[in-house]
């Protein structure tokens, strides 16, 4: 572990044009960002190395997160790689999936009797009275994760050879969205680009604030009763009543003139198995959303203009073990 040098974010995911999806959909200029790539299958990779070296080089023995899964299984492996410990928090019942995974990367995981975000709060807490390092969304140290995502805007326009017309994001926290459009935010500024694609953000009818606001109107976040929550196995990565950084993504739909759309868990599901079938990747239903997004709202009587659908999970048969 102590020879490790190299400090780069994971990234440089594949990117291609997926020509079967267009015409099975009937859409023109159809790219795939395929995030679950990744070492440990999804788009947190990105920003979970950044956390650890962070970590290490505040002087910090110990990481921790609250996870419903993915999360916890990337922390973990970027900690054990490089010769850190970690605490993952998981609600209790949850599906688990990844929680053997999580374990075999040397990580202490808490089973709470709590709701995710309840869950957050608590690990905030508990990470200040024991010294450990927060990586949870809206953590202190969480301005990492802008910084972990805006790479993926960096590698569309080096991939594509310029920006896109849209592109296409699962909304949970809304952090992986907030995070691509703030690179394309960066690189208007510096006249690297002359516009800033549209954003469409995907999520479940079971609950997301984001998609919530969007549909009302509202500019401002608002939060949902936890008790209207309904976690299903498809929808666990997207369900939430409080989005960590939704205000962010919401401020990203509005300023692109971007939109937001409900994706049904069998909607999820036919999506998954359509790319698949078509383009032959795994991809987690959750991240499948954002394609069925694009085929809810993009006309196709409008001016071409070029896709990209961000899938930001493979399949849990795939795992770092």
């Amino acid at each position: 572990m102590e020879g490790i040098e190299e400090d780069e974010p994971p990234g440089k995911t594949p990117f291609f044009r997926a020509r079967n999806l267009e015409r099975a959909l009937k859409l023109k200029n159809l790219y795939i960002k395929f995030e679950g790539a990744g070492i440990t299958g999804t788009q947190k990779d990105r920003i979970s190395k950044l956390h650890v070296l962070k970590a290490r080089e505040k002087g910090y023995d110990t990481i921790s997160l609250a996870t419903c899964g993915n999360y916890g299984a990337s922390i973990s492996y970027f900690a054990n790689l490089y010769g850190m410990k970690s605490v993952v928090a998981v609600p209790e019942y949850y599906s688990g999936d990844r929680n053997d995974e999580i374990r075999g990367n040397g990580a202490e995981i808490l089973e709470v009797p709590a709701k995710y975000e309840d869950l957050v709060e608590f690990m905030r807490d508990k990470s200040s009275s024991e010294a450990w390092y927060d990586s949870s969304p809206g953590s202190v140290n969480s301005e990492i994760d802008m910084e972990g995502y805006e790479t993926i805007a960096y590698e569309i326009v080096s991939q594509l050879g310029r920006a896109p017309g849209y592109v296409s994001v699962p909304l949970g926290n809304g952090t992986t969205l907030a995070g691509i459009f703030s690179g394309f935010e960066k690189m208007q500024r510096r006249g690297v680009i002359r516009k800033i694609p549209r954003f469409i953000g995907s999520s479940t009818p079971n609950g997301n604030p984001i998609v919530a606001s969007w549909k009302r109107k509202d500019h401002t976040l608002m939060e949902l009763d936890p008790s209207i929550i309904r976690e299903t196995k498809a929808s666990e990565p997207l369900v939430a009543y409080r989005s960590y950084d939704g205000q962010k993504a919401l401020n990203a739909l509005y300023r692109s003139n971007g939109m937001a759309t409900y994706v049904s868990d069998d909607e999820m599901y036919r999506y998954s198995t359509l790319i698949e079938h078509f383009e032959m990747l795994s991809v987690l239903p959750a991240s499948a959303s954002s394609l069925a997004a694009v085929d809810h709202v993009i006309s196709r009587k409008s001016e071409p203009k070029d896709i990209v659908v961000v899938l930001t999970g493979r399949n849990k048969t795939w795992t770092t073990q």
